[in-house]
C-alpha cells in the first residue's frame, strides 16, 4: 500500500519585492567608511579579506589561548630526543615559518590604517557638538554677555548658573572654526571678540 502524501498548496506572495529580498540576501552589508571601501577587495570573502590585510574579524581565533601543558609536553619529548643544537635549529625554524604564516599578503593596509589614526589623532582641537553650538548661538543673540539674563531666559532648559553659563560661551569663542561662522552669520568682524558689556562676570579677555 502506497503512503499518501499530502502536499501544501503553493501560494504566491505578491507583497514581496523579490529584487530586494535577493539583493539583502546575497549582500554581505556596505562599508560605510571610504578608506576601507578602497582597500576592500568585492570579489574575496570576508575572512579572506581580513586574512590578506592583516585584520582579524574574531579575535579569540587570531590569538588563540595557548596550552601550556600541551607545550611543554612536546619540549619535553624533544629535549629527550635532541641535543642543544638541534633544538636551537628547531626553533629558529619554527619561528621563522610562524613570521612567514603570520606575514598577510596585503601588510600595507595595516600601515596605512595606523598612518590615518595618527593622522587624525593629531588634531588637538576641541569641538562642541551642534546642539550646544545651536543653544549657545541662540543666547549670545539675544542676550550678548548678559549671563543673568540668559539663566532666566525660557530655553535655560538644562538650569546652567551664569558661570556654566560664561565658562560654555568662552570655549565656544577659543574654538575659531565654529565661533567664526557664528561672527560670519552676524556681519561681524572675523577672528575678534565683539565689543559687548560683560555682565556678573570677572573676565580676563584681553
Amino acid at each position: 500500500m502506497k503512503i499518501r502524501r499530502n502536499h501544501v498548496r503553493k501560494r504566491y506572495r505578491y507583497n514581496v519585492n523579490r529584487k530586494t529580498m535577493n539583493r539583502t540576501r546575497s549582500s554581505t552589508g556596505k562599508i560605510k567608511d571610504p578608506e576601507m571601501q578602497k582597500l576592500w577587495l568585492e570579489g574575496k570573502r570576508v575572512g579572506t579579506n581580513f586574512k590578506e590585510m592583516g585584520l582579524a574579524s574574531d579575535p579569540n581565533k587570531s590569538v588563540g589561548i595557548p596550552n601550556y601543558k600541551r607545550n611543554r609536553l612536546e619540549s619535553v619529548k624533544i629535549v629527550k630526543k635532541l641535543d642543544d643544537d638541534e633544538l636551537a635549529r628547531l626553533d629558529s625554524k619554527a619561528q621563522a615559518a610562524a613570521e612567514e604564516a603570520q606575514k598577510p599578503k596585503r601588510g600595507h593596509v595595516v600601515q596605512e590604517l595606523e598612518q590615518m589614526a595618527i593622522d587624525r589623532r593629531a588634531d588637538p582641537e576641541f569641538r562642541l557638538p551642534k546642539g550646544v553650538v545651536k543653544e549657545l548661538t541662540y543666547f549670545l543673540g539675544k542676550h550678548r554677555f548678559n549671563y543673568r539674563a540668559m539663566v532666566a531666559d525660557r530655553r535655560n532648559h538644562g538650569q546652567w548658573t551664569w558661570r556654566q553659563f560664561r565658562l560654555k560661551i568662552r570655549r565656544f569663542m577659543a574654538i575659531p572654526e565654529q565661533f567664526n561662522e557664528y561672527l560670519k552669520q552676524r556681519n561681524l568682524p572675523i577672528g575678534v571678540k565683539p565689543d559687548w558689556p560683560e555682565y556678573d562676570s570677572d573676565s580676563e579677555w584681553k
